[in-house]
């Protein structure tokens, strides 16, 4: 019967696993009107933080797969499967509805940092193991795993300087208290534009719009690829025709206008995977996340 009546008819709720004013919240809201315009329904936001991303993504799961409960996830959903078992939270709990875009981790630093290329810095590291400090924004996190899947990927050795979240770290490498940061193009853009930060290489699959003389990593040789990304996800079990008809007003929504000018705004570059293209980027991401964290030594 559920699959005869229409849909949506009711209001979509899409759940956020992080406070207010965080990138997947803003992503989220701008989008928002777009969706509502698209469904002809109300889109509400509705944030449930904590417990790195379970606590939002536990109420979805258990929600009734009828497609009006959504949760926004990033790769920490393909990383606490690893590093929080006892969470029991994986990609495979749920439905795939769409992906919107995406921002690469890079490798950034102070504008008169001794390093003025990707080279410079992976040759300093090499030669001296262990003496460049690099900040995170929290140990496990994904911007320490990119960092840590930089050394595995390059062979280099940093010392892993957390910090409680991206925005304390941004200063810190301005100040010169670490030499390095990894992190996004969308968590840095203002002090990159403003020349306060320099990009010296990012773990993207081609170079970004936002920074152009950026190299990626792929250009050396280093086949990685690290990103903060927005996706949305439903309950198990969510008719097909509703995933696709939802991917379809998401997609919608980024390509207005004032999604556009948005992501230009906040760094943001857009990028689509459908349902089936969304499962299978889960299924490489849960396999390249499992791979580094092992290798990495940071099972729990």
């Amino acid at each position: 019967a559920a699959a005869q009546e229409k849909f949506p008819k009711d209001p979509v709720t899409i759940v956020g696993p992080y406070a207010a004013g965080g990138s997947h919240d803003l992503v989220a809201r701008a989008l928002q009107p777009q969706i509502e315009k698209i469904l002809g329904v109300p889109v509400l936001v509705d944030n449930k933080p904590g417990g790195g991303s379970t606590i939002a993504c536990n109420l979805v799961k258990a929600a009734p797969p009828t497609g009006y409960t959504l949760v926004t996830v990033s790769p920490t959903l393909s990383i606490i499967k690893y590093t929080m078992p006892e969470s029991n939270v994986t990609f495979d709990q749920f439905e795939p509805v769409a992906y919107v875009g995406y921002t690469p981790q890079g490798v950034f630093t102070r504008t008169d940092a001794p390093w003025n290329s990707l080279k410079e810095l992976l040759d300093y590291a090499k030669a001296n193991p262990g003496k460049v400090k690099c900040g995170n924004a929290g140990h496990g996190g994904n911007f320490h795993m990119g960092a840590v899947g930089i050394e595995q990927a390059t062979g280099v050795k940093f010392t892993h300087i957390p910090f409680k979240g991206a925005a304390p770290a941004v200063p810190a490498v301005m100040g010169g208290h670490v030499d390095i940061i990894v992190s996004t193009i969308a968590d840095t853009l203002h002090m990159v534009k403003g020349g306060s930060l320099k990009v010296l290489g990012l773990a993207a699959p081609e170079r970004n719009k936002f920074a152009p003389d950026a190299v990626t990593f792929k250009e050396l040789g280093y086949d990685i690829e690290f990103s903060t990304y927005w996706s949305y996800l439903a309950p198990k079990g969510t008719p097909k025709d509703r995933l696709n008809l939802l991917f379809s007003a998401f997609k919608k929504a980024t390509e207005t206008k004032a999604v556009q000018e948005f992501y230009e705004m906040q760094g943001v570059t857009p990028s689509f995977k459908s349902p089936d293209e969304l499962a299978a980027y889960y299924k490489s991401e849960d396999a390249k996340w499992g791979k580094l964290i092992k290798e990495g030594g940071l099972m729990p």
